[in-house]
């Protein structure tokens, strides 16, 4: 945008005077008598720096005065440089006084003459000396006023019901006064004529709307006002004047006035205008809207919390679009217009929900072709910086509205990509680097101060933007520590700001350093690294490169300020960096140096390194000590740093100490004690260390202490509570930690906020002498399981408001919220709404709450939607799991979805839980919670009484968990659960319980067979009575069945199977008859099978369907002792010997896991009678039917060849009814469990290596090694075929019992049939009961 950038001006040369007028200056002048031509330049400066507000506001028509301004702005900056470039060497002595002198005073001619000579030029110009910052001609094209056209208006309904509210509440104050904040274009006008213009709002007896402008003026406010009500103001010429009129007008009546666009900060100012539209003599109801683009000005204005406006969401966006965009009447036709709509959405997504940015570009593609909105959606805008004039203009006045420094502050933040995430920290000390924060007079206010002063102020105009928490706990502990942002329409202005003073270099794109103006480069992605580096412009301040390769850092400008080389790898920094005597930032993450480079040490200028991640290095250098100027240094994650030098004590500013996760660091110097400037020391994750120097309290200063993790660490120091200083420490995860002595020494700690004490197990105590800390505002102590006293005096603290004891035993937890302490004390995550009067709950204690779990529960008690609107959960960005529990019977003081729509979730989060909820409908972000919600992972909704329709759940992305319990009328779970097409995508996990009116669930979602979960892995059925799947059984991988027998019985479409991929199945407490379990016909692809409490005496008809099941276990849970006698009597009818199991149903030929138990009662019993259970089997690669053969045992005093013949006459007599058998199996079998070595050996010599040796050769091989004359006829006795038959109509009995349910086996028979293993007592898998 023409002239944006040239505003920068003002500031470049305010900076060049402070230096001039500095000791640095001031020295120069002194030393080589060179005042003359210092205070001339100054003068011209000063000449010039009063006709720059004309200058500026010109400068966006007039082409010669934006040049002129470039120019003027470059020889300041020229001037800057000579003068840094001067202060180095005068600091290092590197010039004699003559030579300083002659060269010194050249340049300074130098720059006199061609700084005179632009400031020549300002003549030809005649521009005015005034003292007006803001565009007159810009206001009057922005002059509102309450008229509205409602066709042009897309959402803001929930917004206007909401402020409506507001208005109608406290009713108790006469003047209330609501402010509505927000960046410029994001709909804040609007929204004040949607209410002005709303019914109710016609009750009021007067209406005022009043345009307040950049440029404040009460008695134009004034004058406004009565106009409206009187229609004239003559004769109001003074302020009291105006106030006596308003007295009269507004004395005793009802009135609402909006004040749109107020940007006076000033608090007297302010104080002024609210005292105009108050405390009138007659009892008057005054209602003011005001909207404003900055917090600061709402939180001075206001007398309720500020409203807050968010951007429109992605489809309000697209309808705004379209309605612009889309003429009515227009000729397109239908596969045209579709076309323009998939393009149009992709835009208005992109516009980021900015109402402005969205009918600008809708204007500007009107009757455009299909080409040119395609450019438009492709163009680099997207990516880069803007040249929109039709959206940016809304924003240049906030942006004219900055002080000088903070329009340097704003521009280098657009230096980053857009989307970049920058932590607040890091930024305010680039801006330090570069001289962006000017000291302040007052000593005690450091830069970073008037740093985080700056970044509130972009903050409050949402200039920047919070991107999300980096630590989780209250806003107190992470106020300091937060990831920022801009948005993209900030970034387009501050590119537009900071012009042609960026060099981007991103991927193979070609550039060219001509330009000699650039202080900036942002280097990305980029191969041709050598040319990047050989290329540098000399007058670059800062350079930032992301995700290079190894870069050969040569010819780097000597001006040079800032050097980022974050996400590069970039192994080795070179030697020449140490030429870099400006630099003053040096963020150089991973590098592969095993120390700290010497050449890194000679840079006496650094005030911030960051050598983070550097896993190689091991020591620091002795010459560490040169870094004087050091405040800020990072050596978090150096995980092989053993050791540091005790010259490390001589960086004597040092501020900031990042030594996190320095595992193998053992101790610390004793020097650290000399570092008195210490406020942060960062130590967790130090696993090494097991004490602190002795001398460690020296550390006077020291605010915040780190020591999380260092579970090696086993005593604090004597001296430690002389860290009077201190406000935060953390001490999580000290295991050996005495703090059984040590915890009174950090109740000394008076000036204490944040103490976490959680996973300590040696503290088993808090002490009376806790209400020592007077400012304590957070005391963690979740997972310290042994503490047994609970201090009275805790209760008594007034400063307390944090209270973390998850984990803790019940007792402590049961402890903490009986007590009732006199501070509102929260103990969270779980937070229990209670009334505090009549009127009001103390809900509004979670307003100043960030943690990242927050369990709020007896929410009936909250009794207004203002209280819920205080918390402003949407804002609490760190939120990650929440809860929101009412108490299903209690009484209500406010409708639970008016309650529950007042309390939108952050969109950061990713666990919901409702608990409780008595409406029968839900509405507001509950009904579009796909936008609203875009990272929620799992849902639960529990004990919902009133429920017959469900949200669509379906349109979450990330939705990976759902769980539906206890909603007694919910009916069915219908295509509407879904929200339209592509649902659930990501959806792992369903589950059901206790919902016993649930008749039925739509499996499939479209005519084409969509699946309503098409990647489901677990689903969980739970007492679900009348439950049936329709069409089709779900498609899941496990799935687990209880006490929901419809699900099982009922007749699915023959197709159900073809695309089922369920693998497991858990079958509990179902009551069905064995021929009713329909659902196994379904499962072919079935490979495990568990049935617990199984109360009938067969098995289900429907096993046999199972073709592909490998393991079935059985739990079987009777109190009938006739059917625990059946279930023996099949156990032994399947079971011949200790190790190996047969299962009487022929088609499960893959099954190879077999368990079956009986429940406690039964096992008792079976003990009682020395019966026997079945506990376990083996897997084994054979087949049950082979293992059957192979369990013919050879009796004592029986031949080897009896006993093959035994063996093989039941081979063929099972082959004989279908079982096909590996002759090879059985023999091995055999081999393994059966036979004497010297039988095993006989075998062998016969099989001889032979693979495909069958029992009948075996049987023939062992007849012809027999005795001559013997034959085959009489080797096998009577007494084997008498066990072949037995062992044969056994099989036939238990095949049959599978069949009906009469058992033909009597406990004689089992008694008969088992005796052998009765008298030796020896088994495996079928052995007497004992407990396990």
């Amino acid at each position: 945008m023409a002239g944006v950038g040239e505003a920068l001006v003002s500031a470049v040369l305010k900076e060049v005077l402070r230096k001039l007028g500095s000791a640095v200056g001031e020295q120069i002048k002194a030393r080589w008598k060179l005042k003359q031509d210092m205070e001339s330049i100054k003068s011209t400066l000063e000449l010039a720096q009063a006709v720059l507000r004309d200058a500026e506001r010109r400068s966006v028509r007039e082409e010669a005065v934006s040049l002129w301004l470039k120019m003027l702005k470059n020889a300041a900056y020229d001037i800057s440089d000579m003068l840094d470039d001067f202060e180095v060497k005068l600091s290092q002595g590197m010039i004699s006084s003559s030579v300083a002198k002659f060269s010194m005073g050249r340049k300074l001619k130098n720059m006199r003459e061609k700084l005179t000579s632009i400031a020549a030029q300002r003549s030809q110009f005649g521009f005015m000396l005034d003292t007006c910052s803001t565009d007159q001609e810009e206001i009057k094209k922005r002059e509102t006023t309450s008229k509205i056209s409602r066709e042009t208006i897309v959402g803001r309904q929930k917004e206007k019901v909401e402020i409506v509210a507001l208005l109608a509440s406290n009713c108790e104050l006469k003047t209330l006064i609501i402010p509505i904040f927000g960046f410029g274009g994001i709909g804040k006008t609007t929204l004040a004529k949607l209410v002005f213009n709303d019914d109710q709002m016609q009750k009021f007896d007067l209406r005022a709307w009043v345009y307040v402008s950049p440029h404040f003026d009460l008695k134009m406010i004034g004058k406004s006002i009565i106009s409206q009500i009187e229609g004239q103001v003559e004769g109001l010429h003074d302020l009291q004047s105006i106030s006596n009129s308003l007295e009269e007008k507004l004395g005793g009546r009802s009135c609402l006035i909006v004040l749109d666009d107020l940007w006076e900060n000033n608090c007297f100012q302010l104080s002024e205008l609210v005292l105009m539209l108050s405390n009138f003599k007659k009892e008057s109801m005054i209602r003011v809207i005001v909207t404003t683009r900055t917090e600061e000005v709402a939180r001075k204005i206001g007398t309720i919390t500020p409203y807050k406006l968010e951007p429109l969401s992605d489809y309000q966006c697209w309808t705004l679009f379209k309605h612009i965009a889309f003429l009515s009447g227009c000729n397109l036709g239908e596969d045209e217009k579709n076309v323009l709509e998939n393009i149009g959405r992709d835009i208005a997504n992109k516009c980021q929900g900015v109402p402005m940015a969205a009918q600008a570009l809708g204007f500007m593609l009107r009757n455009k072709a299909v080409e040119e909105w395609k450019n438009v959606r492709d163009s680099d805008i997207w990516s880069g910086s803007s040249t929109t004039d039709d959206v940016l203009p809304s924003l240049k006045l906030s942006y004219y509205q900055m002080s000088p420094y903070l329009k340097l502050c704003f521009s280098y933040c657009s230096v980053f990509p857009k989307g970049f995430e920058i932590h607040r920290r890091n930024l305010i000390r680039q801006w330090i680097s570069l001289g962006f924060v000017p000291s302040s007079p007052e000593k005690h206010i450091t830069l970073e101060k008037i740093g985080e002063k700056y970044v509130n102020e972009l903050l409050g105009m949402s200039f920047v933007q919070h991107s999300r928490l980096t630590s989780l706990s209250t806003k107190e502990d992470t106020k300091n520590s937060m990831l920022l942002r801009m948005h993209d329409l900030m970034h387009d202005l501050g590119r537009s700001v900071i012009g042609d003073e960026l060099l981007l270099v991103n991927g193979e794109k070609e550039y060219s350093s001509s330009n000699g103006n650039y202080r900036y480069a942002l280097v990305l992605n980029h191969e041709s690294h050598k040319a990047v580096c050989n290329d540098v412009p000399a007058k670059l301040k800062a350079l930032h490169i992301s995700e290079c390769p190894e870069i050969q850092l040569s010819l780097f400008s000597k001006s040079l300020r800032i050097l980022d080389l974050g996400n590069c790898h970039s192994g080795n920094l070179p030697a020449s960096i140490g030429k870099l005597k400006q630099l003053r930032y040096l963020s150089a993450p991973d590098m592969q140096h095993t120390k700290v480079p010497k050449h890194v040490t000679s840079l006496s200028k650094l005030i911030h390194l960051d050598l983070s991640g550097s896993v190689k290095i091991s020591t620091l250098p002795d010459s560490v000590n040169k870094l004087r100027n050091l405040l800020h240094l990072d050596l978090s994650g150096c995980c092989n740093l053993h050791s540091l030098p005790e010259s490390f004590g001589d960086l004597m500013n040092l501020s900031h100490l990042n030594l996190a996760n320095c595992s193998l660091l053992n101790t610390l110097p004793e020097s650290v004690d000399k570092l008195r400037s210490l406020l942060h020391l960062e130590l967790c994750g130090c696993s090494g260390i097991c004490s602190l120097p002795k001398s460690f309290g020296e550390l006077i200063n020291l605010q915040r202490l780190d020591l999380a993790d260092c579970y090696n660490l086993r005593s604090l120091p004597k001296s430690f509570g002389r860290l009077y200083e201190l406000q935060y420490l953390n001490l999580s995860g000290c295991l050996k930690l005495n703090l059984r002595v040590d915890i009174e020494t950090i109740c000394c700690l008076t000036k204490l906020q944040y103490l976490n004490l959680s996973h300590c197990p040696s503290l088993i105590h808090i002490p009376e002498s806790v209400n020592n800390l007077k400012n304590l505002h957070t005391l963690d102590l979740s997972k310290c399981h042994w503490i047994e006293i609970f201090p009275k005096s805790l209760c008594e603290m007034t400063s307390l408001k944090f209270l973390l004891i998850e984990g803790c035993s019940l007792w402590l937890q049961q402890r903490a919220r009986e007590a009732r302490p006199k501070n509102d004390m929260l103990t969270l995550p779980k937070f229990i709404v209670q009334r505090t009067s009549s009127i009001s709950s103390n809900i509004p204690c979670l307003q100043s709450v960030y943690p990242s779990e927050l369990e709020i529960e007896c929410l009936e008690n909250v009794t207004s939607i203002e209280e819920a609107g205080a918390v402003n959960l949407a804002n609490k960005s760190a939120l990650a799991k929440l809860v929101l529990a009412w108490t299903p019977a209690a009484r209500r003081f406010v409708e639970d979805e008016d309650l529950l729509r007042e309390l939108q979730p952050p969109e950061n989060l990713m666990f919901l839980k409702v608990q409780g909820y008595m409406a029968n409908s839900f509405s507001g972000w509950m009904m579009v919670m796909a936008p609203c919600l875009p990272h929620l992972v799992c849902i639960e909704m529990v004990d919902l009484p009133r429920c017959e329709h469900l949200p669509p759940f379906g349109q979450l992305q990330n939705l990976e968990q759902l769980t539906l319990k206890r909603m007694p009328i919910f009916r069915k779970l219908g295509t509407e659960f879904c929200g339209g097409s592509g649902a659930f995508k990501k959806l792992r996990e369903f589950t059901l319980i206790d919902l016993d009116k649930l008749e039925e669930w739509v499996t499939k979602v479209s005519e084409n067979g969509e699946f309503m979960f098409p990647s489901l892995h677990k689903l969980e059925i739970c007492r679900c009575p009348r439950l049936r799947l329709k069409p089709c059984l779900p498609r899941a991988i496990e799935w687990r069945i209880q006490a929901s027998d419809e699900v099982i019985s009922t007749q699915y479409d023959a197709g159900s199977s073809s695309s089922l991929m369920l693998s497991k199945l858990h079958v509990t407490r179902c009551h069905l008859l064995p021929n009713k379990w329909t659902l196994f016909e379904f499962l072919p692809s079935l490979k495990i099978l568990e049935i617990s409490n199984y109360q009938r005496k067969k098995l289900p008809d429907s096993l046999v369907f199972l073709v592909s099941l490998q393991s079935l276990k059985i739990d079987v849970s009777s109190d009938n002792q006739e059917e625990v006698t059946d279930w023996l009597i099949f156990l032994s009818a399947i079971s011949s010997d200790q190790e190996l199991v047969v299962f009487p149903l022929t088609n499960l030929t893959t099954l190879e896991n077999l368990e079956i138990s009986l429940n406690d009662e039964s096992q008792r019993w079976c003990k009682k009678h020395n019966r026997w259970t079945l506990q376990n089997v083996k897997n084994k690669p054979s087949t049950f039917f082979e293992r059957q053969v192979a369990n013919v045992r050879k009796k004592e005093g029986q031949s080897l060849i009896s006993y093959i013949g035994a063996v093989n006459q039941l081979a063929h007599t099972l082959d004989g009814v279908g079982q096909t058998l590996r002759d090879k199996e059985i023999i091995r079998v055999i081999l393994d469990h059966r036979l004497s070595s010297a039988d095993c050996t006989l075998l062998t010599s016969i099989i001889n290596g032979d693979d495909d040796i069958t029992l009948n050769d075996l049987y023939a091989d062992l007849v012809t090694l027999s005795q001559p004359g013997e034959t085959s006829g009489n080797l096998t006795t009577r007494a084997d075929n008498h066990e072949t038959h037995l062992l044969w109509s056994g099989y036939r009995r238990v095949r049959s019992m599978s069949q009906v349910s009469d058992i033909e086996l009597t406990e004689a028979d089992l008694d008969s049939h088992n005796g052998s293993e009765n008298e030796d007592n020896r088994t495996c898998h079928l052995h007497p009961y004992s407990p396990t």
